[in-house]
């Protein structure tokens, strides 16, 4: 059987994008106990699926890929696959969750839309 052709910009890369980048915005958008809920979904996903879903529908079955790191390998940045999925699957949801709190408990700031 042929390898998986990528579709880098398909419609899963629009929908995962779209996901990601209400992600990294969403100590600004969601209340802090909303994301912690999102972080365990995210954790069980990981668990049960075996990693993300889109990225396993996007990329197939990659062990060590996370959704941005093909791009940033496309703009020329050499990062270590392995290191970034850690950090990006592993610390920065916690680091998310740590800046929601900050603005919205120490700073009492509301989030935009829940």
């Amino acid at each position: 059987m042929g390898e998986k052709e990528i579709k880098y910009f398909g419609i899963i890369f629009w929908a995962h994008l779209i996901l990601v980048l209400f992600g990294y915005l969403s100590p600004f958008l969601f209340n802090w106990e909303i994301i912690a809920v999102a972080i365990i979904f995210l954790f069980v996903q990981y668990s049960l699926a075996g990693g993300c879903i889109l990225n396993k529908v996007q990329f197939g079955n990659t062990k060590d890929v996370v959704f941005l790191y093909p791009y940033l390998k496309m703009l020329g940045l050499n990062l270590d696959a392995y290191k970034f999925k850690i950090f990006i699957r592993y610390c920065l949801p916690f680091i998310l969750l740590l800046i929601a709190i900050i603005w919205q408990i120490l700073l009492n700031k509301t989030p935009l839309l829940f």
